[in-house]
């Protein structure tokens, strides 16, 4: 499945400097970051999560692991989830592949993790499991104008956290 012709055309209209990249069917950030060999901290992971005041779209690093607590204080919201693939595609009109990192394109607001900022460029998804779009993180920005947070954590913190968690309970 190729890139979204809707995202290409609105890159296209906005001068934006992109490249888009093959490669061979990644289904997770972490697969993409094994395939292209290139570190995990470039290769952005793509959320759909739902707070109180609507579905948006949440980007991390694929090296990190989402922290709904600290995503929900970024937000303003009192509950953050993730929701389930039905409600996905009943309210964004998605098709058959990923989740475009630009969540302009489905008129969603944008969250992003503080520590993608200290990457020069990043790889996206655009809406294919075989094709990827390089983009430098400050043309990134100026397009799509994120919210800017700390959300995202190690996945080792994360998992020392929950079973703190369950000792104390």
């Amino acid at each position: 499945m190729p890139l979204s012709k809707k995202l290409i055309k609105t890159l296209d209209a906005a001068r934006v400097k992109y490249d888009t990249l093959k490669h061979r069917v990644a289904y997770t950030a972490f697969d993409l970051a094994a395939t292209l060999r290139i570190p995990l901290t470039q290769v952005v992971k793509t959320l759909l999560i739902k707070t109180d005041k609507g579905l948006a779209v949440a980007l991390l690093s694929a090296a990190s692991q989402l922290d709904l607590k600290k995503l929900g204080k970024v937000a303003s919201a009192k509950k953050v989830s993730i929701p389930k693939e039905r409600e996905m595609t009943k309210k964004i009109k998605i098709g058959k592949g990923p989740l475009s990192s630009f969540g302009s394109l489905y008129k969603l607001p944008v969250y992003l993790d503080r520590k993608l900022m200290k990457e020069k460029q990043v790889v996206l998804s655009g809406g294919s499991f075989q094709e990827s779009i390089v983009l430098h993180m400050k043309d990134f920005l100026r397009f799509e104008n994120p919210i800017v947070g700390v959300f995202g954590a190690p996945k080792q913190r994360i998992k020392k956290k929950k079973q703190r968690a369950r000792r104390k309970s």
